[in-house]
């Protein structure tokens, strides 16, 4: 396409959470950026975020112009907010780049409450991106209920001043219209995944990134990529770990990969039920390492109960040829469905994870015909390529009205 004033689009994304922090809606918001830009010249991204990482205040990376401000980590990893002197006087100095949109997403963070206003203010089009299916969930009760107060209250407030609403599953869409009185017109941009990136790899000679722990033929590799943190299931995981090493005689090995607050607790735990030749823990991995990984393992585990959107790390296991059990949270029944793309099981339900695993390892020729389905069907459908695609003539469509 020629690229003339009308069809150019320039986009300032606002986050609390980018690059180098990894999370699922940054990496939504980062992948489908990238891939828009890449097949669309005239698209530019500039991307506003908190320096949660504290690193560099201006950065070139993958196409994006990065700005980050000083900020306090009020729940490290989890919550933060921005020095306001030092973020208004960033905002001012963006105000001559041109915007016609100003993005951000979820809505458990600050940009939702103001990003509206500030693009009103500098003459472009506000557009909000929805994730969450549910109300903020935390393992410490006080914070869970100040979340949801906030949701109830500030985050409603904002969302009806948005000019352009998606979201990337149905669930979160329902969510707000229901529960969040969400009254404007929304369209669906689902989550997607680089197919070229996790692809099938021979299982064979196969090696545990960063630990280059060889793994024997014959044996069955389950992993588990995500936070260490109580919302994302993992201590459910471990509980149906336990419960499945006892009482099944199995060729298999558990490998749980990321970094967080329960990884030391974990390897204590491990270590006290002398498991270490079944269950290994990788701590943080680079991407490559968890392409690498998924690459070799033969059954994917997601035990989230968190409040998740879309999760990414499910489609990463399908693309890579794994079969994936997933618990049924938010919009992952969208994807997973029972004996066709995979398996979906209660949230923190040990019992079930163990019943699901038992099926997978008594049904290899099934389980590896659902795998792959799964795989045809993110190339087909849900490929970056095809996924940013959507968006770009979505926002072309909006600019020109």
């Amino acid at each position: 396409m020629k690229m003339t004033e009308k069809n150019k689009i320039k986009i300032l994304l606002i986050l609390p959470f980018f690059y180098p922090h990894r999370g699922g809606s940054q990496k939504y918001a980062e992948e489908i950026y990238v891939k828009m830009m890449e097949n669309h010249p005239n698209v530019k991204v500039d991307v506003l975020t908190y320096n949660t990482d504290h690193t560099e205040e201006l950065e070139d990376y993958r196409g994006f112009r990065i700005y980050r401000v000083p900020c306090w980590n009020v729940i490290p990893a989890r919550f933060a907010l921005p020095n306001p002197f030092a973020l208004n006087k960033r905002l001012k100095k963006l105000t001559k780049n041109g915007y016609d949109y100003v993005n951000t997403h979820i809505r458990f963070f600050d940009p939702t409450w103001w990003v509206w206003k500030y693009a009103r203010k500098i003459g472009a089009k506000s557009f909000y991106t929805g994730h969450v299916a549910t109300h903020p969930v935390h393992q410490n009760k006080i914070v869970e209920l100040l979340s949801k107060i906030v949701d109830l209250t500030l985050a409603k407030a904002s969302l009806n001043k948005y000019d352009l609403i998606t979201f990337t599953n149905k669930t979160a869409e329902k969510f707000f219209k229901e529960k969040l009185g969400l009254k404007k017109e929304s369209h669906i941009i689902y989550g997607g995944i680089d197919t070229k990136f996790f692809s099938l790899k021979e299982k064979m000679g196969r090696t545990i990134p960063r630990l280059d722990i060889q793994i024997e033929d014959g044996i069955t590799l389950i992993t588990y990529v995500g936070r260490m943190i109580w919302t994302k299931g993992v201590t459910y995981f471990y509980e149906a770990i336990k419960d499945f090493i006892n009482t099944n005689q199995r060729n298999v090995v558990f490998v749980l990969a990321g970094p967080g607050e329960l990884e030391q607790k974990l390897k204590n735990q491990i270590a006290d039920g002398g498991l270490e030749d079944k269950v290994i823990m990788t701590g943080d991995l680079k991407y490559e390492q968890v392409r690498d990984l998924l690459a070799i393992s033969d059954i994917f585990i997601n035990p989230s109960h968190h409040n998740e959107g879309f999760p990414n790390t499910v489609l990463e296991g399908g693309a890579s040829g794994c079969y994936v059990i997933a618990t049924d949270n938010a919009g992952t029944w969208e994807v997973i469905r029972d004996g066709e793309t995979g398996q979906l099981v209660p949230q923190k339900d040990p019992e079930a994870i163990v019943e699901a695993l038992k099926w997978a390892l008594d049904n290899e020729k099934e389980r590896v015909l659902i795998a792959q389905n799964f795989r045809k069907i993110l190339v087909k459908e849900f490929d970056w390529n095809v996924i940013s695609e959507k968006l770009y003539k979505l926002l072309l469509e909006n600019k020109l009205k």
